[in-house]
């Protein structure tokens, strides 16, 4: 542009300042270009950094997620609870369980009885168990069937396994936690008489478990109830039974059981193998004593007359009652003591069937004045049964025994049966008269006792025999002679 030398110095003025104007106008759109390049510029190189450090993280944080995953002890868990079967948990839990320990059962079957019935079958949990879990040492608890089974420890398979600082684990113990005390289980007491064997489950009773207390014996009889020293058992105890119970005696029969209520104890009670009984007979006028314990009328099964029966009128009241009493069942082997009117102790006559027979005192003056016509009654009795029948030795027979009594009519209706009887011959080894009593003036009773052999003739054979008996008989006195009223064998 010329220079316009026709401008006042107000317009130089003015358009030197416009100029400037547009100058520095210029000067600072091209400053602001300038800012825009370098601010595309930063926010491209800024943009490409983060995008880069992103990238770097997000792969640090995938990294860091996958070692989280991979450290957590779950996983662990979840692969044991998926990959172990019930066969290999049923040995996790055996190992270390605590059997019951008793010679009377096995513990090997009631834990698997236990195992079939509680656990088998049951779907498995665990959870963190608590009282020992850390995050360095990370232990859980596997439960089946309401159970606590199992505590699973678990341990790291080497420093910063899985990276960041993070453990990989691995099991490291399976330990069995079950506990059998919630097994249900019973005391077992068995009473049973001293030194008999009793078998629990098989196995014979020891002395180790007796209590050393005596038992009362059950169901004794009234009898044994009034002896001083009364029956006892032993007591055997074995505590925490927990299956099957069988208990045996020695003869091998199965004993019931008795649970009281309210009580956790099973009481088994055996018996005697043989319990014991007695048969006595004695007059009412001699004491019988069993134990110790003296037996009344009340106590006999039967009362009689005896061979004083129908005998009153000879007797003139001053006859004797005869007692038997008869005992089973006790437990107290009967020691069995008899006593006479003077105090004395008696000698009983035992039969073949264990009987005892007792009979009054032996009077010595009377047997002095009375024995004779007792051996002449039993002569002539001998001699007519020994023989086929025989008039002669039935009259002299009937001669020696009171009209009308049991005895001369059933001498007197035994000619039938005699007619065929064999020829006997007889030897004595035993032949006493005993036991003579007075009853009144015009009575008396005694025993004769014998053992003799037998020389026995028929018309087709010979043979012999032993024989060892005993008679008691009554006389009574008539027209100033003794007869034979009554005669009965002892013991028959």
């Amino acid at each position: 542009m010329a220079e316009n030398y026709d401008l006042t110095p107000e317009e130089r003025e003015y358009h030197e300042r416009r100029a400037q104007e547009i100058r520095q106008r210029r000067a600072k759109e091209r400053k602001i270009r300038r800012g825009k390049r370098r601010w595309r510029a930063f926010m491209v190189i800024y943009t490409i950094l983060f995008l880069v450090v992103g990238a770097a993280g997000c792969f640090l944080l995938y990294q860091y997620a996958g070692a989280y995953e991979a450290s957590i002890p779950e996983h662990v868990m979840d692969k044991l609870m998926q990959a172990t079967s019930q066969d290999e948990w049923h040995d996790y839990i055996r190992r270390g369980v605590s059997l019951p320990d008793s010679p009377y059962e096995d513990g090997e079957a009631i834990f698997e009885a236990y195992y079939d019935a509680a656990i088998r079958d049951r779907s498995l949990s665990y959870w963190k168990y608590m009282d020992e879990y850390t995050a360095q040492t990370p232990v859980y608890k596997v439960r089946g069937g309401g159970l606590d089974l199992c505590l699973v420890r678990l341990t790291p398979k080497g420093h910063n396994a899985a990276g960041f600082g993070r453990q990989l684990w691995q099991v490291g113990e399976v330990e069995s936690v079950l506990k059998l005390d919630n097994l249900e289980s019973v005391t077992v007491e068995i009473d049973a008489p001293h030194g008999q064997t009793v078998y629990l489950n098989g196995v014979a009773l020891t002395d180790e478990y007796l209590t050393g207390e005596d038992a009362p014996v059950p169901d004794i009889t009234p009898l044994e109830s009034r002896f001083a020293v009364q029956p006892t058992f032993a007591r055997y105890r074995i505590e925490s039974m927990y299956g099957e119970i069988e208990v045996t005696d020695a003869d091998g029969r199965v004993l019931s059981p008795i649970r009281e209520a309210g009580s956790d104890v099973i009481r088994y009670v055996a018996r005697e193998s043989e319990l014991h009984s007695f048969v006595v007979q004695a007059p009412d006028t001699v004491t019988v004593r069993v134990c110790g314990t003296e037996l009344t009328a009340d106590d006999a099964v039967r009362v009689d007359d005896g061979v004083l029966t129908r005998l009153g009128s000879y007797t003139n009241g001053k006859g004797y009652k005869t007692l038997t009493f008869s005992y089973e069942g006790l437990y107290t082997e009967p020691v069995i003591t008899a006593t006479g009117i003077n105090g004395k102790e008696l000698t009983p006559l035992v039969d073949a069937k264990g009987r005892l027979f007792y009979f009054p005192p032996h009077n010595n003056a009377l047997a002095n004045r009375v024995q004779a016509r007792v051996e002449e009654f039993f002569q002539r009795y001998i001699d007519y049964s020994a023989h086929a029948y025989n008039a002669g030795r039935h009259n002299a027979l009937l001669e020696c025994i009171l009209p009308d009594s049991d005895l001369y009519k059933y001498v007197r209706d035994s000619r039938d049966a005699m007619i065929w009887a064999s020829a006997t011959e007889v030897h004595y080894d035993e032949l006493e008269f005993t036991n003579f009593c007075p009853v009144g003036d015009d009575c008396f009773t005694c025993t004769i006792r014998y053992k003799a052999d037998f020389e026995a003739t028929s018309w087709h054979e010979s043979y012999t025999y032993d024989l060892q008996n005993a008679y008691s008989l009554s006389f009574v006195r008539s027209g100033g002679v003794w007869y034979a009223a009554a005669m009965t064998a002892v013991g028959g």
